[in-house]
Order: C-alpha cells, then structure tokens, then sequence
C-alpha cells in the first residue's frame, strides 16, 4: 500500500500525541496517588468509589449528630444531678424544720434558704444548651419552659415533645427530656390541689397555693374541684366585700354560708383545705382550687415555704406542719426517683451512642481500605509504566525526526 508524506506525517504525530497523552496521565495518577482520575478510566470502579463517598459523606453526618447529642445528653445529666442535690438538701431542711423545739420564727428562718434553693432549682430547669435553646421546654425550645406567675408559682410553659436525632441509617436517640414528664407530672403522696387565677379577673388579686389542713375530710370531696366567686357588696350587710365556694361540677355550695366576708389576706377554709387570697377583688372574680393527683417539684417546695411562713404553734397547725413535712418527704423521694430514672434512660442512650460511633470507626476502617483497592495507584507499577511510556514517547519523537528526511526533495 502506497502512503503518501502527509500520511506519514500525520501517523508520526498521532503517535507522539497519544503517547505523550499516556505519558501525561501516569504522570498525574503518580503526583495525585489516584489510579482513577475520571470514570472513563475504571467506569465499574469508579461507581463503586462515588457509592463509597456517600456513605462516607453520611457517616460524617451521623458523627456530627452523635457529638451533639453526646454533648446535649451529658450536659442534661449534668442539670439532673444538681437538681437532686438542691432535693437533697431540701429533704434535710424539711427534718429540721419538724424539730419539735423550733418556733415558728425558726421555721421562717428555714426559708431563707429554701427560697434559695427554689431559684437554684428553676435555674436548672431553665437551663439552655450550646444552641441557646431551652434543654427542658421539650419542642418549645425558645420559650423559657418554667415562668413565675403573679402569687409566686412556677407555671410550665413548655410541651410534652420529646426531640430525637439519627446517629444511623436505623438508630435515632433521645437528645432531652421535656420538664412536664421530669418535673411537672409527678405522683403526690397524698391527695392534693392546685390553685388558679381566672384570666377574666377584673381584680389584681393572687391566690396561695394553699394546704391540706384536714385529709379525712378533704378524702371526702376529692377529686371535686371548687370556685371562690366574688359577690357584689350588696350582697351581705354592712355591704362588703364577700365570696362563695361552689362544687365546679354541679354549682353546689360549699360551707356553712353562701356569702363570707372578706378581707385581703384572709384564709379561706373549706372542705379540709386552706388558702389565702391576697389583693383588691371585683365582683364576679373567680379563683379556681383543682384537685389532682400529681404535685410539680416547684409547688412542692413553694408548699412547704407557705406552711412554715403561715402555720403557727399551736396543736391543730402542728398536725398540719406534720402532714406537711410528711408529704414533702414523701413527695421529694418520688420526684428523686424520678429523676433517677431519667438518668438512667440518659446512661443507657450514652452507651448507644458511644457503641453506634464503635461500630462506624470500624465500618469507616474497612470502607477506606476498599477505597484504597479502588482508587489508589500502585507505586511501583506506575512509575514503571511511566518509564516504558517515556522510552517510547522519546522513540515516536526519534522516528518522526527521520521521516522527515525522506522527502525526495532532500536527494535534489
């Protein structure tokens, strides 16, 4: 076959083009350490390699997410345990205070320290995480979850979610707890109540989050819940200011009189429970006494302060002062339990994480080592593939010089 200059030439070229494009790519898989730089090198490898780069990329999540509920979770435990210490102390407060020598100014003096231990406590409740977010307001994590109303009360402002992460393509953890299940929703000893202001009230009057001054007959109407209803003056004579207290469930009265006087600061005593209203009044203003059977830690303490603040040194309030220091006993040991439990439930989500990150540093081991087979380059064989690849880009470079002496001009 006869091939003319220009073919020759063309061939000489095409060799030196290709073997300097070969020459050109080992030398870049040799610099970068990559045997495969693009998927038309290895296109079967090179899916594997993409499909091991997502799950890397995953596993990188799932460990960011672990690191930030390791630290949200410790950072929990680590509120809990101060919270049981201030219980603690409250519990040894509470013994003193049923000393039998002590006068009702030594149990004021009592309260000096448990209304420190009662902001202690709400500022641990209150606590926010390394997000700025409230740690125990479950979904709620901008909003302050425990806030103090008008009589001195903590109200919790917070929800009942409960947030988890993933930390696996399989496994989601708790990352917190919200306050109403830890420190709202907790088993009283014994019957109890909870006090409220009606939002309608023209007055600024507050009610106290009163006592059991009488179990036996408080047993007696549980769970009946009751309304204090401000009547006009005109309703007693002289005209003053007068209330009554009627069953919430059928309107019934309750006492001797449909009518009382009133006067600011007053106890009103009714069906074995106590509590003070505190403030002007307006006709129509209603207070609310709920029964129920779970006391928040908050009105636990504020309950024992109003009772060694009120109750005085004679024999009915010293059987009151001992049902309630009774109570409060009882009541902080299943408030610690609580809490204890919860804590245990942070160890055992502790230890999931910490296993969940045991088992990802091994699967990270082996799918780099597969990564390496796929992608790396073989030293070795690469420079000695460079080597032949240059002796012959030199040897095309050589043979081109020549055929361009062949040229018949070249013998004129």
């Amino acid at each position: 076959m006869r091939l003319s200059t220009l073919q020759s030439y063309n061939k000489g070229l095409d060799s030196i083009l290709n073997n300097q494009r070969e020459v050109s790519k080992t030398q870049q898989q040799v610099s970068t350490g990559l045997r495969v730089l693009t998927p038309s090198d290895d296109p079967i490898a090179a899916t594997k390699i993409l499909q091991l780069q997502q799950d890397q990329a995953l596993r990188d999540q799932f460990s960011k997410n672990m690191t930030g509920a390791e630290g949200r979770l410790k950072l929990e435990e680590t509120q809990l345990s101060g919270i049981t210490d201030n219980l603690i102390r409250i519990r040894e407060l509470t013994i003193q205070a049923g000393d039998g020598a002590y006068s009702k100014v030594d149990r004021q003096a009592i309260n000096f320290e448990l209304r420190e231990l009662l902001g202690s406590t709400v500022n641990l409740m209150n606590s926010k995480d390394s997000a700025g977010e409230y740690l125990f307001g479950g979904f709620k994590g901008g909003t302050e979850p425990f806030q103090q109303n008008a009589n001195g009360r903590y109200d919790y402002q917070g929800d009942e979610g409960q947030r988890f992460i993933a930390i696996a393509s399989s496994t989601t953890v708790a990352t917190g707890d919200n306050g109403k299940r830890l420190f709202v929703d907790i088993k009283a000893a014994d019957n109890t109540f909870s006090t409220q202001t009606s939002p309608l009230n023209q007055g600024d009057a507050v009610i106290s989050s009163g006592l059991v001054v009488d179990k036996e007959t408080y047993a007696e109407f549980y769970p009946e819940d009751f309304i204090v209803t401000f009547n006009p003056e005109s309703a007693i004579t002289p005209p003053a200011a007068n209330y009554t207290v009627r069953q919430a469930s059928d309107g019934r009265i309750v006492g001797a009189s449909g009518n009382t006087p009133y006067k600011s600061g007053d106890f009103i005593n009714v069906a074995g429970v106590s509590v003070k209203i505190t403030g002007e009044v307006k006709s129509g203003d209603e207070f609310l006494i709920d029964s129920t059977e779970k006391q928040s830690i908050t009105d636990t303490i504020y309950r024992l302060m109003d009772g060694l603040d009120s109750l005085e040194n004679n024999p009915d309030d010293a059987e009151t002062l001992n049902n309630l220091l009774d109570s409060t006993l009882q009541n902080l040991s299943t408030a610690e339990a609580n809490i204890s439990l919860v804590r245990s439930e942070l160890g055992s989500r502790l230890n999931i994480i910490e296993n969940t990150a045991g088992q990802a540093a091994d699967i990270d081991i082996v799918s780099k080592s597969v990564m390496s087979e796929l992608r790396d380059v073989d030293f070795a064989e690469a420079v000695s593939r460079l080597s032949l690849q240059s002796f012959l880009l030199e040897t095309a470079q050589q043979s081109y010089a020549k055929i361009q002496n062949l040229s018949l001009f070249n013998k004129l």
